[in-house]
């Protein structure tokens, strides 16, 4: 199985695109471009990219150091603007 890409069905696929806009929403609201995120987290532009168009999931190691960079818990990348769980 690809680790990388589980989206088993519409249901996982939606829940991907709800993550990944979630943390370009974070990301626009600091003014930060791919690249500064990228750097602040130690990952690739492309993986970034990736994970903010719903292409690609992350493990959950991956999500400490994203949440480190937007300065909030693990927990904030999963909740929309008004604090309500993401789908």
């Amino acid at each position: 199985m690809d680790h990388d890409n589980d989206a088993a069905g519409p249901a996982d696929r939606s829940r991907l695109k709800a993550f990944g806009l979630r943390i370009k929403l974070l990301r626009t609201a600091r003014g930060w471009s791919q690249e500064q995120l990228a750097e602040a987290a130690g990952m690739h532009r492309t993986f970034i990219g990736q994970v903010e168009r719903g292409q690609r999931g992350m493990n959950i190691i991956a999500l400490w150091p994203l949440a480190k960079a937007f300065g909030t818990s693990i927990g904030d990348l999963f909740v929309d603007d008004k604090g309500r769980p993401i789908p």
